[in-house]
């Protein structure tokens, strides 16, 4: 079973990054959801091209939509920002502010673009996948902030479950294209990770966890989409044979947790899906 709530929830809120000079993009929130959304104009040639791809594709405006669906205590910024050469993303609890780097956008792309044959929408898809995979995954910490959620176990790891149970309720075709994209940046981190003190105490988990714990998620969701990746060795029969009944866990600890601030008491799967569909 599939649960909007998580994505409305997952997607309200974002990274929070340094401020960049230049133009800014601002919306009226809608009404019980104060959001503000900017799109800060880059100076650099590189970046300009990304603030042009992320503006027409309407990334926070999708990500606004979402919002909607929650009762917010208080305001919420999104922004996109040039970021002085730090491909990064993040949350600011002070100035309650998701913050992604165009940097990063630059980073996911590069990582993606290598073939395997992939086509233009494949391709497409995964670039934006990363990029909502960054937001949601700050958009889980602003969550945890702004709404007092409690976490039990490490934020990063519930982090990233927010973005990857949010991405799985787009269309199975999209979902596959934007999970595929994902791992390829985990599989991209885990080759540059050492098992050195430093990286083992980070409070992140290792690239390659992360990456199960997605591919697990996904699988746990939807056999049919995610199938192959048990018979293709991808994911490891030892951990997939877990994944419907870990995926269950996620989305019921979402709905115990987040019901009371969501509208109605949950959250539509087609609102979702229209707040993305300009991205995919």
């Amino acid at each position: 079973m599939r649960c909007a709530l998580a994505i409305i929830i997952a997607s309200t809120l974002l990274l929070g990054a340094g401020p960049s000079r230049g133009e800014s993009h601002r919306r009226s929130p809608s009404p019980g959801a104060p959001v503000r959304v900017f799109y800060d104009r880059p100076l650099k040639a590189e970046s300009l091209a990304i603030y042009r791809s992320v503006k027409s594709h309407r990334v926070l405006e999708g990500l606004r939509e979402v919002a909607a669906g929650l009762r917010l205590p208080r305001s919420l910024t999104f922004r996109f920002a040039a970021c002085r050469g730090a491909a990064d993303a993040w949350y600011e609890p002070e100035t309650r502010t998701v913050t992604v780097c165009y940097e990063y956008v630059r980073e996911v792309k590069d990582r993606v673009s290598p073939p395997p044959v992939r086509t233009g929408a494949e391709r497409q898809d995964a670039v934006f996948g990363l990029v909502a995979q960054a937001f949601l995954h700050e958009t889980g910490h602003a969550l945890f902030h702004l709404l007092e959620v409690p976490v039990l176990g490490r934020e990063e790891d519930a982090a990233d479950q927010f973005a990857a149970l949010v991405l799985l309720e787009l269309p199975p075709g999209q979902a596959r294209h934007a999970v595929d994209g994902i791992a390829r940046l985990f599989r991209s981190l885990a080759a540059e990770e050492r098992a050195e003190p430093a990286v083992l105490a980070d409070d992140h988990s290792l690239a390659l966890q992360r990456l199960y714990g997605l591919l697990c998620l996904a699988y746990g969701a939807d056999r049919r989409t995610f199938g192959d990746l048990v018979a293709s060795g991808a994911l490891p029969r030892s951990r997939a044979r877990l994944c419907r009944a870990e995926y269950g866990l996620a989305m019921d600890a979402l709905h115990k947790l987040l019901r009371p601030h969501l509208r109605g008491g949950r959250l539509e799967r087609e609102r979702v899906r229209r707040a993305f569909r300009g991205m995919f």
